[in-house]
């Protein structure tokens, strides 16, 4: 069992966003063998990364601001307390279209 913080949470900075940050919660650090937790933080109209795919399931969870999703055949919006689930293998990438900062949970089951 594990209990990690706002405090104790590994942060990591996003190269180029004064705002944008990254709060690792839940990954082999603490244990966890099949699920990685965490927090980010992107500036208002800033992108993560590039579209990428991999071979796990991901959730992101936003919790404010508003988020475009972008795959190979669709784009879609996401407000607060929305979930979008992202397929294994699928490409996949997000954009902070607000003029606040975005806050979403990405949650991936290796």
């Amino acid at each position: 069992m594990a209990v990690v913080s706002w405090y104790t949470a590994e942060t990591r900075p996003r190269e180029g966003d004064p705002e944008g940050l990254t709060k690792l919660y839940v990954n082999e650090s603490i244990g966890a063998k099949k699920l990685w937790i965490h927090l980010s933080v992107l500036g208002p109209r800033r992108k993560p990364h590039e579209a990428h795919r991999h071979d796990e399931e991901e959730v992101f969870f936003i919790l404010e601001g508003e988020a475009r999703f972008m795959g190979e055949d669709k784009e879609l919006r996401a407000g607060p307390m929305t979930a979008v689930y992202i397929p294994p293998g699928k490409l996949h990438g997000l954009e902070n279209v607000g003029d606040k900062p975005l806050k979403y949970l990405v949650i991936i089951a290796k």
